[in-house]
């Protein structure tokens, strides 16, 4: 993650000791990633802006697959903010370009995610769970209700 960070998700947290000053910084932060991904949003792929646009914020990993080229994530939307709500949602990412450490996503909660551009593939997309961050370098997003 590049603009909203472990560090800054930590500090607007409630007796962080600098919770409003860790605010400004977000709303900062938040408004230059806006800023940024109006710029980027035409370079990237169709699922990869709705995803962003519409968010899964506290969705559940019931599982990870990673094959030689793919990833794949279920996630539980039923608690989770954003149009995704409610469910069971499929991302499947092909075209991958680097393997990622799955070890320990299952059970972790989405928080947040970056699009950004990468060099090596159509797209990077940074994504922010409870206890760890990883960046998925991939040519196509696919998401599915199941």
């Amino acid at each position: 993650m590049i603009f909203i960070t472990h560090k800054l998700y930590d500090g607007v947290q409630i007796d962080s000791g600098w919770e409003r000053r860790a605010e400004r910084e977000w709303k900062c932060r938040e408004e230059i990633y806006r800023r940024y991904i109006e710029v980027i949003s035409p370079m990237l792929p169709t699922t990869v802006r709705r995803l962003c646009t519409q968010g899964i914020h506290d969705a559940k990993v019931e599982s990870v697959v990673q094959k030689k080229d793919s990833l794949c994530f279920v996630l539980d939307t039923s608690g989770a903010l954003g149009a995704f709500r409610g469910g069971r949602v499929r991302l499947v990412f092909s075209g991958l370009r680097r393997r990622i450490p799955t070890r320990g996503l299952r059970g972790q909660w989405w928080l947040y995610e970056e699009a950004h551009l990468s060099h090596r593939a159509r797209f990077s997309l940074h994504v922010m769970f409870n206890q760890s961050d990883v960046e998925i370098e991939a040519d196509e997003l696919l998401v599915k209700k199941v």
